[in-house]
């Protein structure tokens, strides 16, 4: 058994600094959603959000950058000061510009704005029946989680309410308008994607620069959370933490808390899980683009036609004119990878703490199979619009290895290009499309259905991590409806005999 507060060189004893009713430790797109409901909901007492990285500005990087600067801050890891990799790599996953975002707000100032929910044949079977229900069903009596989640996201955006987008068939798809929480700036191509700071409640506190080094427990109970800050070691007493750390980091905190219960607890989590994510540009006259083309890139949206469970895998299309004239198809699927044991994560145990943590982010045979399937329907679907244009072209040429590690050159070759029937492929490395999942899933061995820690009471999990499956659908629609459904299991858990608040203490900032 590791005790949180021993002493050791590594660890020094922790000062106690006060107490809350519940800490969030991260300030992403998860923790600041379980907080800001939880505030909303009313009689959870004090509430602290503890974040490792600083308050450096509280706006989306592609809001408060131009494009060019943003694209450098997304695709060059020297570009973002924030970028934060807590852990070691063991094979090709997980590097790059793969990692956290250790700022406040973290990933909910990055994200792309599309917000779908994760497809029924990637719930089914495999997450818990009473989940699946809340999310698409009916959720304390109304509508389902993702209905209402999107609802409040589409009215954030200033999207209309209701109306389904219109389908427009394509290459024998369908595809219609990816569902996007972005607002638009009047000029200067820059827009922000949703994030709970842009609502943010002042009863909540903050506390950044602080890493959390480990959860306390006593007696199987949590009773507080070590941080250091500026080199300082402080206990933070608390009787519920919930971890929003990302996966990687959620993922040690919760195998440390494990060992101070049961010195024999497992050091791996299997199941940590990416997306397979690949796909070509191809370069058009304008004049022989098939109309559907011309029409998407006059709309300047992106577009999707969804996953079904054979390919598991959502194709997205953007196209655009670049500045040589030319109407530039930018055709990409992103697909799940299937959580086991080509993806984990692991901690080497110790009286140091935080423990070293380490990362492996491969293929599996399956994952491997679904990449050779995607490359066959993206050629598909680049054959079939040559064909409606009337023109030739290039066959898409991937290389042998997946993960391009020249990506951000690749993701800029449509732009450059000069000449019609010109193509260019890319693929992402594990890890680099930020939506690493799978490592605590809900109703497993360590986490039950509503993301309890089974072995330590008072500790939960937010985020990715708990998906039992990712599906094909960008993360952010799922994040924030179990941020919903967490923050309100919580404040029915603490309204009977909760402190009311009055902690005589004022709003925290960072």
């Amino acid at each position: 058994m590791v005790a949180v507060t021993a002493a050791t060189p590594g660890n020094p004893p922790g000062r106690q600094a006060g107490a809350a009713d519940v800490i969030v430790v991260g300030a992403g797109l998860a923790g600041l959603e379980v907080a800001r409901r939880l505030a909303a909901a009313g009689g959870a007492g004090r509430i602290l959000v503890v974040e490792a990285g600083p308050d450096a500005g509280r706006e989306h990087y592609r809001w408060a950058d131009e494009p060019a600067r943003a694209d450098a801050r997304w695709l060059d890891p020297a570009a973002d000061p924030h970028l934060w990799q807590p852990y070691r790599r063991t094979d090709a996953g997980y590097g790059g510009i793969a990692g956290l975002r250790r700022r406040l707000g973290g990933r909910s100032l990055y994200w792309g704005g599309v917000a779908l929910p994760i497809e029924p044949w990637a719930l089914a079977g495999s997450w818990p029946d009473s989940v699946v229900a809340d999310l698409t069903g009916s959720w304390r009596g109304g509508p389902p989680l993702y209905e209402s989640v999107a609802a409040q996201l589409r009215q954030w955006a200033g999207s209309p309410a209701g109306a389904a987008q219109p389908s427009h068939p394509l290459v024998g798809r369908e595809f219609a308008e990816a569902p996007k929480a972005v607002r638009q700036a009047d000029q200067g191509g820059r827009w922000r994607a949703y994030s709970p700071l842009d609502d943010w409640p002042d009863s909540v506190e903050l506390a950044c620069d602080s890493h959390a080094v480990a959860v306390q427990v006593e007696a199987g109970r949590v009773t507080g959370l070590l941080v250091e800050r500026a080199g300082e070691r402080q206990l933070l007493g608390a009787g519920r933490v919930v971890l929003a750390a990302g996966t990687v980091e959620s993922s040690r905190l919760v195998l440390q808390a494990l060992h101070q219960v049961d010195g024999s607890a497992p050091v791996e989590l299997p199941g940590l899980a990416d997306k397979v994510a690949q796909g070509f540009m191809a370069a058009f006259d304008p004049a022989q683009a098939p109309p559907s083309v011309k029409a998407f890139a006059e709309s300047g949206r992106l577009f999707v036609s969804r996953a079904d469970a054979e390919l598991r895998s959502s194709v997205f299309l953007r196209c655009y004119l670049n500045e040589h004239g030319l109407l530039i198809v930018d055709c990409y699927c992103m697909g799940e990878q299937l959580p086991g044991r080509a993806g984990r994560v692991w901690c080497e145990p110790g009286a140091q703490l935080p423990w070293p943590t380490s990362v492996a982010g491969g293929l599996s045979p399956a994952d491997e199979q679904l990449v050779l399937a995607q490359r066959r329907e993206l050629r598909r679907i680049h054959r079939e619009l040559c064909l409606e244009a009337g023109t030739g072209g290039a066959e898409p040429a991937f290389e042998s290895a997946f993960g391009s590690p020249d990506l951000a050159e690749r993701l800029g070759a449509g732009a450059a290009m000069t000449t019609a029937g010109s193509t260019a492929t890319y693929s992402f490395p594990i890890g680099s499309e930020q939506h690493e999942s799978g490592t605590l899933p809900l109703g497993g061995a360590l986490l039950d259905e509503h993301a309890r820690v089974r072995a330590v009471a008072g500790l939960s999990v937010a985020g990715p991590a708990t998906f039992p499956r990712s599906g094909a659908a960008n993360p952010a629609l799922t994040i924030l409806a179990l941020a919903a459904r967490l923050a309100a299991d919580l404040a029915e858990e603490l309204a009977d005999g909760a402190p009311d608040g009055s902690t005589g203490r004022g709003p925290g900032t960072c």
